[in-house]
């Protein structure tokens, strides 16, 4: 017959056995300390100065003191004197000084779900934690609410080359990310298939310049769908342009460029160098503005149907004009059209000729400016300063018109006359 129970080694009363009581005593001292365990401390090494009765602690694995020797026992202060009982597997305590509970694994005593959630291995919510995901939530929406006034949302990392960031997934793969990983810089990533990423946008940690798959590339990066960025085309730009190589090139995209010596194909008249604005209305078919580098010249063209048109003027030489010089005053229209006007004082018609009378001479009539080579202009001229006479007028060449004042009685008194000569410049 076995002296003492299996689980907590409580003494039994054997068959004529003296004193019996002293037998009864210990077994009640024993469940008296196990049962409804409460200590005032795990993993105890150094006994207290002044032990209360029935106070237990559990000891660690190198006590000291009189608790020497009794390592992972429960040390009891019953009767002035301690008395030490080994736990068994599976036994619950609860710590009084935190309010922990634990249970005996082992040689060990480890914590179980405690009134204060620090320093927890892991929470799963609807869902299992693991050593990686050790908050793990499965839920329709999550709510992180505020307090009276804003809410933050921290995730930090130790140094910069580590990461820290919100990644989205699709069937547990990979398809979009945003955060600093790898370094300070903020960028977005996204993927097909949760293996291959691309950077679609990052954003420089010092200067906070925007680079990436979605921002342009190069300056005449056309991509559809891609950002545009200062400086793009010249647009922006605080330095050179963009030289354009060919004016002909029905594979430029749109933008500003700059057009050097170069620069190959046809500029509009007047002009070698300057900036072109290119604009595409379809498939192969653009439109130009052309101004060039001293500000003489404004042109436009198209191209449509695999053809480009000739420039057309729009301002430089072609623009509207008012010039003044000793000779008169000459104004030229975008159409070509140029007019001629002057005072000049003719011969006094004292001379016979025939029937009528005519100034000595003809009085020619230098043009302030010049008329196409080759033509005529209509000339005109009316008297301001006598009556009674007309101007004979012979428009002579591009250069030069001839006037001569012819009246019907003879005057002595040379006419002032208004001459005006319209025609062509260009």
């Amino acid at each position: 017959m076995q002296d003492h129970s299996p689980r907590l080694s409580l003494p039994f009363i054997l068959p004529s056995q003296a004193q019996k009581h002293v037998t009864h005593n210990e077994a009640l001292t024993r469940l008296d300390i196990a049962v409804q365990l409460a200590v005032e401390g795990i993993a105890a090494s150094s006994p207290p100065a002044l032990p209360e009765a029935g106070q237990v602690w559990a000891l660690g694995a190198a006590p000291i003191g009189a608790w020497a020797g009794q390592a992972d026992m429960l040390a009891a202060f019953v009767n002035e004197s301690w008395l030490f009982i080994a736990p068994g597997e599976g036994w619950l305590a609860l710590d009084k000084s935190d309010g922990r509970l634990y249970r005996r694994a082992g040689t060990g005593w480890v914590p179980l779900a405690p009134p204060l959630l620090d320093n927890l291995d892991g929470v799963g919510i609807n869902a299992s934690h693991d050593a990686t995901n050790r908050l793990a939530l499965s839920a329709p929406a999550t709510l992180l609410n505020h307090e009276g006034a804003g809410h933050q949302l921290k995730i930090n990392k130790a140094t910069a080359g580590d990461t820290a960031s919100l990644l989205f997934q699709t069937g547990f793969g990979g398809r979009a990310e945003m955060g600093t990983g790898g370094s300070d810089d903020f960028t977005v990533k996204v993927s097909a298939d949760g293996a291959g990423w691309v950077t679609a946008l990052s954003l420089d940690a010092a200067t906070g310049q925007a680079s990436g798959a979605a921002i342009q590339q190069s300056a005449t990066d056309a991509t559809p769908g891609r950002l545009l960025t200062a400086g793009a085309f010249g647009w922006g730009q605080s330095g050179a342009g963009v030289v354009l190589a060919d004016l002909d090139d029905p594979a430029q995209a749109a933008g500003s460029y700059a057009v050097e010596a170069a620069t190959l194909g046809p500029r509009p008249a007047g002009a070698d160098t300057g900036l072109c604005l290119s604009m595409r209305l379809g498939a192969g078919d653009l439109a130009q503005i052309f101004i060039g580098a001293d500000g003489a010249v404004l042109a436009f063209r198209a191209r449509s149907g695999g053809v480009w048109g000739a420039w057309q003027a729009v301002q430089g030489s072609h623009n509207t004009t008012r010039v003044s010089t000793p000779d008169g005053e000459v104004l030229r229209s975008p159409d070509g059209t140029q007019v001629c006007r002057h005072t000049l004082t003719l011969d006094a018609p004292g001379t016979a000729l025939g029937a009528l009378f005519a100034g000595a001479t003809e009085t020619a009539w230098s043009y302030p400016a010049a008329f196409a080579p080759g033509t005529r202009p209509t000339l005109m001229a009316s008297a301001t300063t006598a009556t009674g006479l007309w101007i004979a007028t012979r428009a002579g060449d591009a250069l030069t018109g001839h006037l001569r004042a012819m009246a019907a009685v003879s005057g002595a008194t040379a006419p002032d006359v208004t001459v005006t000569a319209i025609g062509r410049w260009a």
